[in-house]
């Protein structure tokens, strides 16, 4: 099996997703794992797309040409040599809020970082004056109180709030 890791990106409009995993589908591509998302008026798209075929990066990038041409699409795609899918002792939801200013993603992460926690998602979004950021972060499973004590710091130090809870076992 090959796998190639492919992102592309694009003023939003109707119609990308469908016409990128037609032609992914029409070429024999199976999507493994994806992220597609509007940034701003921008599209992205994500994505670890898998094939029993032997094929090259260049051919899945001429696969999707016709469909970069019609919505203007900056495509990437490189093989990857393996793929790996991480399971985590526990999943916890992170969310941060306050007033919009410099330097709250690299506080949080960076203090996620240095406690061992590793970010699996990570989404901000402005609300007028508000800055809120959503995370995924994975951890040891007897690590919940470090995450405590380590957000706690993030909130005194940055004045923002900041919660988080664990998720459940079950996850689709």
């Amino acid at each position: 099996m090959k796998f190639f890791m492919l992102s592309l990106f694009g003023k939003d409009r109707p119609g990308i997703v469908a016409g990128v995993s037609k032609a992914l589908y029409e070429l024999g591509m199976n999507l493994e794992d994806s992220s597609m998302t509007r940034l701003n008026g921008e599209f992205t798209i994500m994505l670890i797309v898998g094939s029993d075929r032997d094929i090259s990066a260049e051919e899945v990038l001429q696969s999707l040409k016709e469909v970069g041409q019609e919505f203007e699409l900056f495509m990437v795609c490189r093989e990857l040599e393996d793929v790996v899918y991480p399971q985590a002792e526990a999943i916890y939801r992170v969310v941060v809020f306050g007033s919009d200013k410099p330097g709250i993603v690299y506080g949080v992460t960076s203090k996620l970082a240095s406690l061992g926690f590793n970010i699996s998602d990570l989404r901000t979004e402005k609300r007028g004056g508000l800055y809120v950021m959503v995370m995924e972060v994975e951890g040891r499973e007897d690590w919940e109180e470090v995450l405590r004590e380590g957000l706690e710091e993030v909130r005194q130090s940055l004045g923002v709030d900041v919660s988080f809870e664990r998720e459940e076992e079950e996850r689709l």
